[in-house]
């Protein structure tokens, strides 16, 4: 067997290539835009490329490469998220995939630098690869719009889901009766709703404003009256804003109510802890995608933010419930 630095490495590139060959040839299956379709059949003769690059090198080090195989749990994984979340955050994942393998090829090719048989074929396969996280970012950046609107969602979602559990929270230490806690919840929940799309309404309409006030200028120079369509659109822009953060903070706000209309005070604190939690790492994870954020450090802080905010507002019940003998039964 002849000498070959980072066999394990090696063997980790070989299966990551094949696994993003089958990869990019499923989904191109099934995906409608003609064009995408084209780039992702392209990338998969390139990773085959790559893949029998890695597999020659195997083969001269005595591996047996034939018991290597894709990580089909992996594909399947990702062909479900794409079915769940949507193509524009599937991108986004592949994205973040492509700049992760050039950032090992990277370290890889630092390593061994002065094998000119693995360092000038590595370099282009990195050159291949951020050719590939470039097609996933240009495909991106063509649904921004489509984004913004899923970014209000979660945004919402995520402050009704924070504010709620917070109250709950408090309202648990002086409240025994844990249909009143809901009660109180639900107040909380309709305000923070109105507040929220309210905020969202007047901070939607200044841009637009600003849009239109840009577009009408812009028109005057060119003497001509060409942006009537795009005016409208951003016209209505505010209202919808609006009622995106009012509808999916009333949809956070639920999430950590409806424990305490079915269970005992502290079973339903326990309850909705776990569910906000779940729920904030869920729509931070989509968030961080969008936004190219590391997603586990994320999601796992916003988990802890939420807990935290429960936690504080539960200790400021409690002492009033102490100092203050505050209890309602």
């Amino acid at each position: 067997m002849s000498e070959s630095p980072n066999l394990e490495d090696q063997v980790g590139f070989y299966r990551n290539e094949i696994t993003d060959m089958v990869f990019y040839r499923k989904l191109s299956q099934r995906i409608g835009d003609g064009q995408f379709k084209d780039s992702l059949m392209h990338l998969s003769e390139t990773e085959k490329l790559h893949a029998n690059f890695w597999r020659q090198r195997l083969e001269k080090s005595g591996v047996n490469v034939d018991g290597i195989r894709p990580k089909f749990g992996r594909i399947r994984g990702l062909l479900f998220i794409r079915k769940l979340i949507g193509n524009y955050l599937a991108i986004k994942l592949l994205e973040h995939s492509e700049i992760d393998s050039i950032l090992q090829y990277n370290k890889f090719l630092e390593d061994n630098r002065s094998d000119a048989e693995i360092s000038n074929p590595l370099q282009k396969i990195i050159l291949d690869e951020i050719e590939h996280e470039e097609v996933f970012s240009k495909k991106a950046g063509d649904e921004d719009i489509l984004i913004q609107k899923n970014r209000d969602l979660i945004y919402g979602m995520s402050d009704g889901l924070v504010e709620v559990l917070a109250s709950l929270a408090g309202l648990s230490a002086i409240i025994s009766n844990h249909f009143y806690i809901a009660l109180g919840g639900t107040v909380v929940g309709i305000g923070g709703a109105i507040s929220m799309a309210l905020g969202a309404y007047l901070s939607q309409k200044s841009e637009s404003e600003y849009k239109i006030n840009e577009l009408t200028k812009k028109s005057i120079l060119e003497r001509k009256i060409r942006y009537g369509k795009k005016m409208d659109q951003y016209k209505g822009e505010s209202k919808k804003s609006a009622l995106n953060v009012g509808f999916s903070y009333v949809m956070g706000a639920v999430i950590p109510i409806l424990p305490f209309i079915f269970l005992p005070r502290i079973d339903a604190l326990v309850t909705a802890v776990i569910l906000v939690a779940a729920s904030q790492g869920i729509t931070n994870m989509i968030v961080a995608l969008t936004m190219g954020l590391r997603i586990l450090r994320t999601s796992v802080q916003a988990m802890l933010l939420s807990l935290i905010a429960a936690a504080a507002t539960f200790t400021v019940g409690y002492l009033f419930h102490i100092f203050f003998h505050i209890t309602l039964i």
